[in-house]
């Protein structure tokens, strides 16, 4: 990032507290009184970072990450289908329309319908010979109108509706987002060297409209080895008393998602804890969480609590972790995208599942640790497909929902048995970051 804690020093104080007023002199001063002593000299006041001005912009902001890495990885990989040419489309379910005003790029999409009486939106296209997708993850440009929130499908035939690799993301109508499709089911014994036909599809179940477009579907090459991030939303204590030890019997780092305002709680990490951590090689991350998902949020608000969020990080020698974010509730919409994007390289959802090298990177998807056969599945689809299994914990006590130790414990063994490499928010990035 470009903003180092030695520039920072002071900024805390005028931004998150609000004690500086408006002309720069500290809240409550008094007048100088008369001494025989020549006056000393004003110290240069600390530039004033208005939270909740909307005009605030990222140009020359030092809390601003160096570039916005959705435009930097928009296009990664090659070329598969354009969507120029509609007649290489056929529907099993629904209907689709040339779209010539809502584009990723080119001169058209697709856009895609279903009516109440729909069960889903369906097409396909097939591929004479097959195409080699062996060594390869696919991902798919995507704005959804409605419903808010839905999954989208890719069926891959492998060669044939016998051996099947079935894609999917959960997507939030958000404006473009190219979403990084990781598997989800297994038919059969496909043979990815051979897919003769792609299919994309998004379920309603009928009773209700859906409308998306589609562009751009992209292939791109296939990680080394498969990896996995164990992350923790909002700093909890048994994240530091459970779940910190049982990483560290296995050499493995964590990424917590820190809401700034909680530090402090008696159920909370405590400060040294999160010290102790970082010093092992965790991240702290950004979890501006409030009583409101950033859906419900205004734009000025969204970048307020962004900004916010990412100054107490760095104030308080969080750096390494300030440059990612963990969405609130896992909800976003384009106006929170685009307020990320200029303060973090990566943002991570709540529904997701494993995917390959990313494309989109503030949507970066994970998997709900708590349900154990569900994180097993996705850990062993990133050690057989070299894929990155992000797993998303909260409390590791055994209340409620929450996982138990025992089953946290088990299935950090279960990373190890897979020989996955574990990586942090920033360790990943570090290792992608200058691959395009």
């Amino acid at each position: 990032m470009n903003l180092s804690r030695r520039s920072y020093l002071g900024l805390s104080a005028a931004v998150l507290s609000g004690c500086v007023a408006r002309g720069g002199e500290p809240a409550g001063a008094t007048e100088p009184t008369a001494t025989s002593e020549p006056p000393t000299p004003a110290p240069t006041p600390t530039p004033r970072f208005s939270y909740d001005d909307p005009s605030v912009d990222a140009a020359g902001d030092p809390l601003a990450v160096a570039f916005n890495s959705r435009e930097r990885f928009r296009d990664v990989g090659w070329l598969v289908d354009d969507f120029e040419d509609e007649r290489l489309w056929g529907t099993f379910a629904g209907r689709y329309a040339v779209e010539e005003d809502v584009v990723y790029c080119g001169s058209q999409s697709l856009r895609l319908d279903a009516t109440p009486a729909d069960e889903r939106v369906w097409i396909y296209r097939t591929f004479d010979g097959g195409i080699d997708l062996s060594d390869a993850d696919l991902s798919l440009a995507v704005n959804l109108v409605t419903p808010d929130t839905e999954g989208i499908t890719v069926r891959l035939a492998a060669p044939d509706y016998d051996n099947t690799l079935l894609l999917g993301r959960h997507v939030w109508a958000a404006g473009w987002q190219r979403l990084d499709l990781g598997p989800r089911r297994v038919t059969g014994s496909p043979d990815l060297s051979n897919v003769t036909e792609i299919s994309i599809q998004l379920y309603t179940g009928g009773g209700t409209t859906a409308r998306f477009y589609v562009d751009s579907l992209r292939a791109k090459p296939r990680a080394d080895a498969g990896k996995v991030m164990i992350t923790f939303d909002d700093n909890t204590r048994s994240q530091y008393d459970t779940a910190y030890p049982i990483l560290e019997s296995h050499g493995f780092p964590g990424v917590v998602g820190v809401i700034p305002w909680t530090v402090g709680s008696s159920h909370r990490i405590p400060r040294s804890g999160m010290d102790e951590m970082v010093d092992s090689g965790w991240d702290m991350v950004s979890h501006p969480q409030r009583s409101d998902s950033f859906r419900d949020l205004s734009p000025a608000d969204q970048r307020a609590s962004i900004r916010e969020s990412k100054a107490w990080l760095v104030e308080n020698g969080f750096e390494r972790g300030a440059d990612f974010i963990i969405w609130p509730y896992g909800r976003y919409d384009e106006s929170a995208l685009d307020a990320a994007s200029d303060y973090h390289y990566l943002g991570f959802v709540t529904v997701g599942g494993p995917t390959g090298p990313v494309s989109d990177p503030q949507i970066v998807g994970r998997t709900d640790g708590d349900d154990v056969k569900k994180a097993k599945q996705a850990l062993d689809f990133a050690a057989q497909y070299n894929q990155l299994a992000v797993l998303m914990y909260h409390d590791v006590t055994g209340k409620g929902r929450s996982i138990s130790p025992a089953a946290f414990a088990e299935t950090m063994d279960y990373v190890d048995e897979l020989g996955l490499d574990v990586v942090t928010a920033s360790s990943y990035w570090d290792s992608i970051r200058d691959s395009v």
